[in-house]
């Protein structure tokens, strides 16, 4: 049972826990710099579109290399110097393997940024859902109490006008009265600490504000049937695999032999004084083939099955600690709805022993000790079943959290 009828303060606004949400989403740098590593993983995929395409380049060189009698470089090498200024086009053929490849991680690491959003998403949600029921679990707190207080101030009005007309003692006006500040205390210390949770969430949601608000009582169903094989956490270890075959492919395919094939137009002269004389193209192929390296290709590759054993591990235990975690949320919440029943029964009896209890008191048979002990006892059961139902609300928001995490 929450009550949440009253208003902490009459003229205040209310917000609800999709509000916080949304605010929290809209204002987080972490989901930010996501969008902004999406977009740049969208623009390797045009780098590596452009290298597809010719390189052209222009190419200019002045070198001058004196020669005085015993003094300089071989003329013979030099020509006494180099003057060249030519257009030069060069591209890579026959890589057509190697830029899939690439397409293909770019394409992957596009996919964990997206999942890792979703997993920071589901997480920031969880951390909002929780700070939100425990600030409404304060403010529920704060008003409930707030309806005890008022109560105690009706019951010193009546009381001392017992007292006036002998049906109550002196001492039993003095009792209530004590009570009456003791309930004050707690109505204002609950008050102090409802503003600091909700604080503590304005800042959480990325909001500058510290203003009261009444908080709606929040509404959290179980978000659906658990499957592992859908949750972004799972898909996050399937993609690593896939990148991990995908970093071995590319080991292969650097050292499969390079063909490219160049060309170039221009100036190219020993002599500055007939550079026109000298104008021309020239054109080739390339061919790189790789024959040894060490055996870093077979290190590089056995390094990515260490890191392929690592990974099976993390998702078997991955596997079952989702499981274990699902039982245990479905126990723990069957058994706060079986203690919520048994406290609901308890509670509609506190409330008959109170009216019935008020109805002696005014008739002076009882003491007001009595009276007051049965009130303490209604509102002590009162706060452990709203206790109990923000500990089935945080229950669902884990459960929920494990299925989008």
């Amino acid at each position: 049972m929450l009550l949440s009828s009253l208003t902490l303060i009459t003229h205040c606004q209310t917000r609800n826990l999709e509000f916080y949400l949304s605010e929290g989403l809209r204002n987080s740098p972490l989901l930010n710099e996501y969008r902004n590593r999406l977009n740049s993983a969208i623009a390797d995929s045009l780098l590596i579109r452009a290298t597809k395409k010719p390189f052209v380049e222009a190419k200019t060189q002045l070198q001058y290399s004196p020669l005085y009698g015993n003094f300089g470089y071989d003329e013979v090498i030099t020509d006494g110097g180099n003057y060249m200024a030519v257009m030069g086009v060069s591209q890579n053929i026959f890589n057509k393997r190697e830029l899939n490849n690439k397409y293909a991680a770019t394409d992957l690491r596009k996919q964990s940024i997206l999942n890792a959003s979703k997993i920071s998403t589901a997480e920031l949600n969880r951390i909002i859902t929780t700070q939100y029921l425990a600030t409404f679990y304060n403010y529920d707190d704060y008003l409930f109490n707030t309806t005890f207080l008022d109560l105690f101030y009706k019951e010193n009005k009546i009381v001392k006008d017992f007292v006036k007309n002998g049906i109550c003692k002196q001492t039993d006006y003095l009792s209530l009265l004590v009570e009456t500040q003791s309930q004050e205390i707690l109505v204002n210390q609950l008050k102090n600490q409802y503003r600091k949770e909700l604080m503590f969430l304005n800042q959480l949601c990325g909001l500058n504000d510290s203003s009261s608000y009444e908080l709606i009582v929040p509404q959290i169903d179980i978000s659906g049937i658990p499957k592992i094989e859908k949750t972004p956490s799972y898909i996050q270890y399937k993609i690593d695999s896939i990148k991990i075959e995908n970093e071995k492919l590319a080991i292969d395919i650097r050292y499969k032999p390079k063909v490219s094939w160049f060309a170039d137009a221009g100036i190219l002269t020993h002599d500055p004084f007939n550079f026109y004389k000298h104008a021309g193209y020239s054109a080739g192929l390339s061919l790189n083939i790789p024959i040894y390296d060490g055996k870093q290709r077979d290190i590089e590759k056995q390094k990515l099955e260490y890191n392929e054993s690592s990974r099976q591990g993390y998702e078997n235990n991955f596997r079952k600690q989702y499981s274990q975690q699902f039982k245990q949320f479905n126990i723990e919440l069957n058994s706060l709805n079986e203690l919520s029943e048994r406290m609901k029964e308890q509670l509609q009896t506190s409330d008959q022993l109170v009216k019935a209890l008020k109805q002696q008191l005014e008739s002076g048979i009882i003491q007001m000790t009595e009276y007051i002990n049965a009130i303490k006892n209604f509102k002590t059961t009162s706060r452990n079943l709203n206790l109990i139902s923000i500990q089935k609300l945080q229950v669902i928001n884990e459960m929920n959290f494990l299925m989008t995490q």
